[in-house]
């Protein structure tokens, strides 16, 4: 709660504190909405670690440049992509993981995190052997985010959870596990798989929206034929197979999108393309103050006799000193050097980056924001306490 203000504190003062806090956040909405976010190890901020068997990332080397150090379940070395979208909109942290949210501490204002490293869109979050949760599948997250709707109606109402969540931001990170999933495991089914991806996500939208969210952010699939786990192959027909089905997705996504806004009233959207994020990153690293585009800051990639050797980022794995200059952070996921560059781009970035509006434009931070971009890398190895 917030601290109540003495009375006897004068007019001027409070005129000058006010001026003051303008300054300092001149581009955020005084009233940042709360935040729903979906999804996968992009913005799972510790629902994992709720799993016994689950995917993991609560232990080091993740989390070494996080505030305190802390390994907080987050798959990177600092803040994730939900807490770079958090900060840009002008919140001092990311709604907190389903998993440690009560009836007693639920923010009415913040939102919940639902990701789930590991999930996806049609993944069942199970083993090879099918006996083993190893996270928390969309379905599952939309059940939770229903969870939290009837706390909120108790909390405050059913009228006024109906005009909060119209207000709100439904942020999405989804669709690279499942196509990983089935170029390892279904490759002559490939392209019926990415279509059946995409009605199902566009139902997945449609039931959230009954429930109650207007405005959409959904970052599409980016460029996975640039990790490290791919690019040590150095193959380009596999990285061209994986990056045509990854962009046959984002591009029967985006026409999802733009029918799903036609038909449902008062619907509003914004995709952020990480697709272009990762191929900027990798393609050009001098522009954006990156040295290494290949290897993991944590742990190792190598071919060794025709075979990938992989050994995990771990608290025992070689760590890299200058992990600004690193586009990844393990095997998979990027730094966060690139997730704060995806972040910005996504939030008041032009059309190559945020379409068919930007981040900004789309939780009503300015209608009429900028589409200019230019946002560089450099300087974001000092990390900011959010």
């Amino acid at each position: 709660m917030a601290p109540v203000v003495s009375t006897t504190v004068s007019s001027l003062v409070l005129a000058i504190s006010l001026a003051a806090a303008m300054i300092i956040f001149p581009a955020h909405a005084a009233n940042p909405p709360p935040i729903f976010a979906f999804g996968d190890s992009l913005s799972d901020v510790g629902n994992n670690n709720a799993l016994p068997d689950g995917f993991h990332a609560n232990f080091a080397h993740y989390g070494v440049d996080f505030p305190g150090g802390v390994a907080t379940g987050r798959f990177t070395n600092g803040y994730n992509f939900v807490d770079v979208i958090a900060k840009q909109i002008g919140f001092d942290q990311s709604p907190p993981p389903f998993v440690d949210v009560t009836e007693e501490n639920l923010s009415v204002k913040q939102g919940v995190n639902f990701a789930s490293g590991g999930s996806g869109i049609l993944l069942e979050c199970m083993d090879d052997t099918g006996t083993t949760k190893t996270c928390f599948t969309m379905r599952e997250q939309i059940d939770n985010f229903k969870s939290v709707k009837t706390l909120l109606e108790k909390k405050i109402g059913a009228d006024a959870t109906k005009k909060l969540l119209s207000e709100s931001l439904f942020l999405f990170t989804c669709g690279s596990n499942d196509l990983g999933y089935v170029i390892e495991h279904d490759l002559l089914n490939v392209e019926k798989f990415v279509a059946n991806m995409n009605t199902t996500f566009s139902s997945q939208l449609r039931e959230l929206y009954e429930l109650g969210g207007r405005k959409f952010a959904v970052a599409n699939v980016p460029d996975g034929g640039r990790i490290p786990i791919v690019q040590v192959l150095n193959n380009g027909p596999i990285e061209q197979f994986i990056n045509f089905y990854a962009q046959a997705f984002n591009d029967a996504e985006a026409a999802m999108l733009g029918e799903l806004s036609s038909t449902l009233p008062g619907m509003k959207y914004s995709i952020g393309n990480t697709y272009a994020v990762i191929v900027d990153a990798t393609s050009n690293p001098e522009k954006y103050g990156l040295k290494n585009v290949v290897q993991p800051c944590c742990g190792e990639v190598a071919l060794v006799n025709g075979e990938v050797e992989l050994t995990p980022c771990s608290p025992t794995s070689r760590l890299c000193s200058n992990r600004s200059e690193y586009a990844f952070w393990d095997q998979i996921h990027p730094t966060y050097a690139v997730v704060k560059y995806a972040g910005e781009v996504f939030y008041s970035g032009d059309l190559a980056y945020a379409a068919p509006i930007n981040l900004k434009q789309l939780v009503g931070d300015d209608q009429k924001a900028p589409r200019a971009c230019g946002v560089s890398l450099r300087g974001v190895g000092s990390f900011e306490a959010m």
